[in-house]
């Protein structure tokens, strides 16, 4: 079996699961199977190179650069230090698992970090953003990394699979979730949505796979350009009406989670 490339030491073949070594251009794993670096640096690990014409290749533009001017108005800073304190210090690969435009993974000291979405979109942004990082165009319920690869991995407000969680990281590695609290942004959200009682019995307890969890509340008052970005770059956009005015005094709420690996 090749060796694994020494600046890559975590990413696996997401069709073999193998390790990959560097060739012109891009990766190749011992199987044959290659892929190309991009431009901006990243890769391309999704089976096929793009989704099955059903699945969704996460956020819009819009919702991206949303994102990008409100999360580095450092509204949720508050967050990114609950995450930062769950997390602790790691010398090790750290990944970022549903990274976004990659504003959380800017926050935090690491000398080895990773991050991942299901967006090139969101992809490209961040290898903008830390061009010191490594990023990867791939599937959170597959992740085309190797088997206790990491020393920690994280999600913040994304789709994860705990069980992806345990299988890439060395043993006693940490893993946190950043999840809804049941009154995270509820001044936003629609008035007469059925479901809005059921989520907020869900969300009243973190994850049940936390070992440990800290929940984390306060209040914005936003400008009004804050205030639509913020409606913009959440699934709120989808749940209210299009023409509704996004208020700016709003509640933060979320669970904080985290557990090691055995």
């Amino acid at each position: 079996m090749a060796e694994e490339a020494d600046d890559l030491p975590v990413l696996a073949c997401p069709h073999c699961g193998q390790a990959f070594h560097r060739v012109p251009h891009g990766v190749i794993c011992p199987s044959g199977h290659a892929f190309d670096q991009a431009k901006e640096g990243y890769f391309n690990l999704l089976p096929g190179g793009r989704l099955p014409s059903s699945s969704t290749s996460g956020d819009t533009a819009e919702s991206l650069q949303a994102r990008r001017r409100f999360l580095h108005a450092d509204w949720y800073q508050p967050i990114a230090q609950a995450l930062r304190n769950a997390l602790g210090t790691h010398v090790g690969p750290i990944l970022d698992v549903g990274c976004g435009e990659g504003w959380y993974l800017s926050q935090l000291e690491s000398p080895q970090k990773f991050g991942l979405d299901i967006s090139k979109r969101a992809v490209q942004m961040a290898s903008k953003l830390i061009p010191n990082a490594q990023f990867i165009v791939g599937t959170a319920h597959r992740l085309p990394i190797l088997n206790e690869s990491c020393d920690a991995v994280f999600t913040v407000f994304a789709p994860h699979s705990h069980s992806e969680y345990l299988r890439v990281l060395r043993p006693g590695g940490r893993w946190v979730t950043v999840t809804p609290g049941p009154q995270h942004l509820h001044e936003m959200r629609p008035k007469k949505d059925p479901s809005i009682e059921e989520r907020e019995r869900r969300r009243s307890e973190p994850p049940q796979e936390s070992q440990q969890a800290e929940r984390v509340t306060f209040s914005l008052s936003l400008s009004i350009d804050a205030a639509h970005d913020l409606f913009s770059m959440t699934p709120l956009r989808w749940q209210t009406a299009a023409d509704a005015a996004p208020v700016t005094s709003v509640t933060a709420d979320v669970w904080v989670s985290w557990g090691t690996s055995l």
